[in-house]
């Protein structure tokens, strides 16, 4: 199934929300929001500015948005874990954003609690050798 590009958007949209939740972005969560965008079929330089601006473009909203597929919600979910917890911390401000997005698409915070506990026992979340949920969801090919 491929997806659509407004999904696309919203997918990379969301991880870029939480991307600046800490104000931090090191070289790690670039590259797999790199890695990401290129999934995704964007243009790297297009990712690459996105990120570079990330914290002053007024334009990124931090308002959530509604997956329209279980199963694109739950790889969304599963790859912005991978990028909230690449620094080994998951920042109080990125589980509110992760627990705002989850109640807008009707998940529980019982089922994110389980889902942050998996990722945050996994001795490393993201190598660029491990594919991303995206990639194994095969939404867009």
């Amino acid at each position: 199934m491929a997806l659509p590009l407004m999904i696309r958007s919203h997918y990379y949209r969301g991880l870029l929300v939480l991307l600046r939740r800490d104000r931090i972005i090191d070289a790690r969560e670039k590259e797999l929001m790199l890695k990401i965008g290129e999934i995704l079929d964007f243009d790297r330089r297009f990712c690459e500015a996105a990120i570079d601006e990330l914290m002053s473009n007024a334009h990124i909203t931090r308002d959530p948005f509604i997956f329209p597929d279980k199963s694109v919600r739950d790889c969304f979910f599963r790859d912005a874990l991978r990028i909230a917890l690449i620094d080994g911390n998951l920042h109080p401000s990125e589980r509110r954003w992760l627990q705002k997005m989850a109640h807008a698409n009707g998940t529980s915070r019982r089922w994110l609690d389980t889902l942050i506990r998996e990722f945050q026992d996994k001795k490393e979340v993201w190598t660029p050798d491990t594919p991303l949920e995206i990639q194994q969801c095969n939404l867009n090919s």
